[in-house]
């Protein structure tokens, strides 16, 4: 009896130090449209998972939820802000798609004026941002950056350019291969530890 009281207190302790690991780890939401949801690939392939399985690697205790859909439009996110983003979440990486607001037939000057908005809401809410800005290419980048570069400066948060030509897209032209998955992620592991520097 003695015994089993011994291997149950032993085992609640066990119980107990793993809820506390998790309850330890820092809570990154990626929150996009399909390049972040991995359209195209295994969810384990797409850059979310992989991040957190690069920072993991190096130490730190993280989990990434991936919270892209398909299809998103900057609208989309806009409605989307408030429910799916959970209260204490320190960490977002605001990902959107130039090409979803076009065929919906949203402006750029609407778009980036959604994007703007989101951020000042998640800056609102004591989050740290980085914001994602995609072109094919470095020209196709320079013409957003300059919108990006105003909404960083306006709310203090860090943006990373990922260029995606031809080359690291699947057969679609729009979404990233499995190894472009993989790059993005890497290309994102400094960037994000920055801003768990600002969380000690």
């Amino acid at each position: 009896m003695r015994r089993m009281r011994v291997l149950t207190i032993l085992f609640l302790l066990l119980a107990s130090s793993v809820v506390d690991a998790s309850a330890q780890a820092i809570h990154i939401v990626a929150f996009g449209t399909s390049f972040t949801n991995g359209k195209g690939v295994s969810r384990k392939d797409a850059w979310p998972a992989k991040l957190e399985a690069n920072l993991n690697a190096q130490g730190l205790s993280v989990q990434v939820s991936n919270l892209g859909i398909n299809g998103n439009t900057t609208r989309d996110l806009m409605r989307r802000l408030a429910t799916e983003i959970p209260e204490g979440t320190p960490i977002v990486i605001f990902e959107y798609a130039l090409g979803n607001d076009h065929r919906a037939g949203i402006s750029n000057e609407e778009t980036f004026k959604n994007v703007g908005e989101v951020v000042s809401q998640l800056v609102a809410r004591k989050i740290l941002v980085l914001l994602v800005n995609r072109g094919q290419d470095s020209a196709q980048l320079e013409r957003r950056t300059e919108h990006v570069k105003e909404i960083v400066s306006n709310f203090g948060i860090k943006s990373i350019d990922i260029e995606q030509p031809d080359s690291s897209l699947l057969s679609d032209h729009q979404h990233p291969t499995p190894e472009a998955h993989t790059q993005i992620a890497a290309s994102m592991v400094n960037p994000v530890k920055a801003l768990i520097s600002k969380l000690k």
